[in-house]
């Protein structure tokens, strides 16, 4: 069902799709059977850089939505994106270009994700939070409410270069409510950060990581482990 309001201009979908209200489904992308577009999302926006963003963008403009994705109202997807099968995009969340997100993910509402991100399957980035550029986010990851990443200890001074990185998230990691994740770390598998930590430095595999900074209080009791 596609409504009266709603703009598609791209001839590639598939089989029992759903085009709500004033959405807008531009030329290059892709969506598979049984997918689910809110009221005014767009989806395979172009991005329009000016002078003040130092970053140069992908040339790429394909954008693929996967099977039994659910996109929520108000989501804006720009160019070159890919979402994997089953994944759900809440209400009032933003995704730039060159991102894939891999099957059944879960990004809650008002989630903001930059450019060069990876996100593994099974994931889920609770509402509020900010995944920065060049983040990579493994399988299996919990990203709780209001967390923010940050990937320039400069702040901008020499422009996007090849030194500007946010973290790497290991499989089956779990971030707490409000935290803060510094430029170019590390986040070992199956370890925890308690809520409103500020992790400054790498953090090994299956350790606790509270305060600010965080530094290690305990390995990850059995009862706790996700591994």
């Amino acid at each position: 069902m596609i409504r009266d309001t709603a703009k598609l201009y791209s001839s590639n979908i598939g089989e029992n799709i759903e085009i709500r209200d004033y959405a807008i489904i531009y030329e290059h992308v892709e969506l598979g059977n049984n997918v689910i577009i809110g009221e005014h999302s767009v989806i395979g926006r172009c991005a329009t850089p000016t002078s003040v963003m130092k970053k140069e963008l992908s040339n790429e403009k394909k954008s693929y939505i996967g099977e039994n994705v659910s996109i929520c109202s108000n989501v804006i997807i720009y160019e070159d994106v890919s979402i994997g099968r089953e994944s759900l995009i809440g209400d009032n969340s933003s995704i730039m270009p060159n991102v894939y997100i891999g099957e059944e993910v879960l990004i809650s509402r008002s989630v903001t994700i930059n450019t060069e991100v990876e996100i593994g399957d099974f994931t889920r980035i609770m509402d509020n939070t900010h995944i920065t550029g060049r983040v990579k986010i493994g399988k299996h990851v919990f990203i709780s409410v209001g967390v923010s990443m940050a990937n320039d200890n400069l702040f901008g001074k020499n422009g996007y270069n090849e030194k500007v990185y946010g973290a790497v998230i290991e499989d089956y990691v779990s971030i707490g409510v409000g935290s803060i994740i510094m430029p170019g770390i590390t986040i070992g598998r199956g370890s925890i950060v308690a809520a409103g930590s500020l992790v400054k430095k790498d953090v090994p595999e299956n350790v606790i990581v509270s305060g600010s900074p965080a530094k290690i209080i305990s390995k990850v009791p059995s009862s706790m482990s996700r591994c």
